[in-house]
């Protein structure tokens, strides 16, 4: 997980990334937060959405802490998104298939 990058994850992603990290399974995360294997699967598969407290129990039975700050927005982040939207369709389309081939290009080198 990026620096950073982990406050715009959503929260199925975090728990998901936490589990896997933490190497344990749907059953054992459950059994740490006290909750059912069902309610772990129905928050990794986004069906369902935990406050923040069972967010943080979830996170800290997978050895980890969730920190969450509040922060100005980024100024580069908002400049390309402006961007973006004043494309026309066919640029956007462009742009999309030249970071599809950046991305394929760096996971097949």
């Amino acid at each position: 997980m990026a620096s950073g990058a982990a406050t715009r994850w959503p929260a199925w992603a975090l728990i998901r990334e936490a589990r896997h990290r933490a190497g344990i399974s749907q059953a054992e995360l459950a059994a740490r937060v006290r909750t059912s294997q069902p309610a772990i699967a129905r928050y990794e598969r986004a069906r369902a959405m935990p406050d923040l407290a069972t967010l943080h129990r979830i996170v800290e039975a997978c050895g980890f802490d969730l920190r969450l700050t509040l922060a100005e927005p980024d100024a580069q982040r908002a400049a390309t998104e402006r961007a973006a939207i004043e494309r026309t369709a066919e640029q956007r389309l462009r742009v999309n298939a030249r970071q599809a081939e950046l991305i394929h290009e760096l996971r097949h080198g």
